[in-house]
């Protein structure tokens, strides 16, 4: 799992002698880090915060009751913690005894003073994440009511516990309910029992009378319609007339901390009010995550929805309305090199798997897959007892992997003849490679090894290659669509791209379009895959094509919103060149890349390694030396 977010904490101070209740909450502020200072609750949103301590002096809450207060107009705050007192010196002896005992809630002070709301995590780990058929829904062929929510995860899509709780029952067998496989855990808080059920499963993993926490896998998604169902009950206190007792709306409960909103297209409008007949008032770029300012399950049955807007608060601080059909969840929580750069690496070359330690100062290593090993096998075991253990180093040593599924994992030696192939020869082998490649995803799934898989290598080239195998846009995107499938089958979380685009940004992102166009509408890569030689800053000698801008500016158009990968770029057939103006090359190309393109460039990966890989400029020679500066300052950029 991600790491979750700092937990958001505010602190509301009265209005009235603001300075004076500042002083004394002083100490403690600097003490308990991020905690924000909030003057009076009049004006301010606290449903930014998950958590809230309220100080409770007359007149500044409705009715003197803070915890009402905040209850009625801030839904979604998770934590009340209310201290009341009437000066600000007895605000400052409260807050002094919570420090000393390190107590930021005053939970073994005053634990009757904290009330927490039951909430639900999210518990499926497809991305992007939505709802997709609410509470009440009646919109199945029976026309029953929804008793929980459909959430949306495809087949063997790892299932998560929404809450702590006891493992009340493991069913494996289906009954007349319809859940198929699920299990339901309990919860107890402050006196009240939540029932929480988690139906459509596979290989469920828990067992009866276990304890489980937050974020613990309960099992897979086996449903063939790419949803769970997740139903809420509450003993005595919830709703009748559904296939379980004392059933609850969930969709209030779910609670996401860090929770974004990205766009689908180049460009979406901010509008005043719900609708297009209302002002323009801002507008999000692919890059912007906007902040829903509506409950997060709420926002999660909305987004990709037509006909439906969201509230949402911009990078800008612009607050508006934005079409719902072209927002997606975001959680903020995608794929973060240490830094973009990266080197290609080939572990069948004698000078192509250096240690670890050596690219100490990289973020990304590059590599294919090669099941064929030069001589057309198709050994799966072999071919992981092979590459796993390099795999596991890099990744142990904090470097992000991206393995290469090219011809090489399936099709070289196996009666295919590039130049021959037809649209039936092509499906054929497309049906093979994609169960290869689902295949040795499932053996890296979960681990945290593998970052991103990338489809094919150069599928835009001019011709066949020892390193590229070229083929029509549309077979490609037949291809790329089927790859993706098969892989998230096995791993929902890692990351796909395509193939490195090696056209340019006129033919090349022709290319990509097209591909994208000849797959299914509902399938996407999660970035496009480029090949940037000859390209750089203006003017330099290793610059012939042109300003590296142009690759980044047209390929961004392709899939708005989502990463641009350089996966190869360098310089070729020049390995004697002196290494001080390769360096001057690709340090001015990498810190373009940082001043203008960082939230829009994931990768920028040297190719490669070491001369005699091929025909490009190694970092090291053939005789594994580094060629000084480019090593050095390439490694520290």
């Amino acid at each position: 799992m991600t790491t979750p977010p700092p937990i958001s904490h505010a602190l509301v101070l009265p209005e009235l002698d603001f300075m004076g209740w500042l002083r004394a909450a002083e100490s403690y502020s600097r003490t308990f880090e991020r905690v924000a200072i909030v003057r009076s609750p009049a004006g301010n949103d606290l449903n930014r915060f998950r958590n809230v301590t309220a100080v409770q002096a007359p007149g500044v809450w409705l009715n003197n009751d803070a915890l009402s207060h905040i209850r009625r107009v801030y839904p979604m705050v998770v934590r009340v913690d209310v201290i009341r007192c009437a000066q600000p010196a007895d605000l400052g002896v409260i807050l002094q005894q919570r420090i000393q005992l390190n107590d930021r809630y005053g939970e073994r002070i005053s634990p009757g003073n904290i009330s927490d709301r039951f909430i639900l995590d999210w518990p499926s780990d497809a991305r992007p994440p939505r709802i997709t058929r609410g509470f009440n829904d009646r919109s199945a062929a029976d026309g029953k009511p929804n008793e929980g929510l459909d959430i949306f995860a495809p087949q063997g899509t790892t299932i998560r516990a929404s809450a702590s709780g006891i493992v009340a029952s493991v069913v494996r067998q289906p009954t007349a309910l319809g859940y198929g496989q699920y299990v339901q855990v309990s919860t107890n808080l402050g006196g009240q029992t939540f029932l929480v059920t988690y139906g459509l499963l596979q290989n469920i993993r828990v067992t009866m009378g276990q304890s489980i926490k937050v974020g613990d896998v309960v099992g897979e998604s086996g449903s063939a319609f790419d949803s769970i169902k997740l139903i809420v009950q509450q003993p005595g206190r919830g709703l009748t007339g559904y296939p379980l007792p004392d059933v609850a709306d969930p969709t209030m409960m779910i609670y996401w901390q860090g929770l974004k909103l990205r766009i689908s297209v180049t460009g979406l409008r901010i509008r005043e009010k719900p609708g297009t007949d209302f002002r323009v008032i801002g507008q999000l770029t692919p890059f912007d995550r906007a902040e829903p300012l509506e409950p997060h399950g709420r926002t999660l049955l909305k987004v990709g929805q037509d006909n439906q807007w969201i509230k949402l608060r911009s990078p800008q601080t612009v607050e508006g309305f934005a079409a719902s059909q072209f927002l997606m969840a975001d959680d903020g929580q995608g794929i973060q090199a240490l830094n973009m750069t990266g080197v290609n690496l080939d572990m069948l070359h004698r000078l192509g798997k250096p240690d670890a330690a050596r690219l100490k100062g990289l973020g990304w290593v590059r590599f294919a897959y090669s099941v064929s090993m030069d001589r057309g096998s198709t050994d799966l075991e072999a071919a992981y007892r092979f590459y796993a253990p390099f795999i596991e180093r890099y990744a142990k040593a904090g470097l992000k992997v991206i393995v290469v599924f090219t011809h090489q994992t399936f099709g070289e030696g196996q009666g295919y003849v590039w130049p021959d192939m037809d649209l039936g020869r092509w499906r054929d082998l497309i049906g093979k490679y994609s169960d290869f490649c689902r295949r040795i995803a499932q053996r890296f799934a979960g681990k945290e090894l593998v970052t991103a898989y990338q489809i094919w290598n150069e599928q835009d080239t001019a011709g066949f290659g020892e390193a590229a195998v070229s083929m029509p846009a549309s077979v490609y995107g037949i291809m790329l669509g089927e790859a993706i499938r098969a892989i998230r089958s096995a791993d929902s979380k890692v990351s796909i791209i395509t193939g490195g685009h090696v056209g340019g940004p006129t033919r090349g992102s022709a290319y990509a379009r097209e591909a994208l166009a000849n797959m299914p509408s509902n399938v996407r890569p999660d970035g496009i895959g480029v090949h940037s030689y000859g390209r750089g800053t203006l003017g330099n000698m290793y610059s012939p094509f042109g300003a590296i801008d142009e690759d980044v500016d047209a390929y961004s158009r392709v899939l708005p919103g989502a990463p641009i990968w350089i996966t190869e770029w360098g310089v070729l057939d020049r390995n004697n060149d002196p290494a001080d103006g390769v360096s001057d090359y690709a340090i001015s190309f990498v810190r373009r890349l940082k001043t203008l393109y960082a939230g829009k460039v994931m990768t920028a990966i040297w190719y490669g390694w070491a001369d005699s890989m091929h025909n490009g400029y190694g970092l090291v020679n053939t005789s594994d030396q580094p060629k000084e500066p480019l090593y050095s300052r390439f490694l520290q950029v």
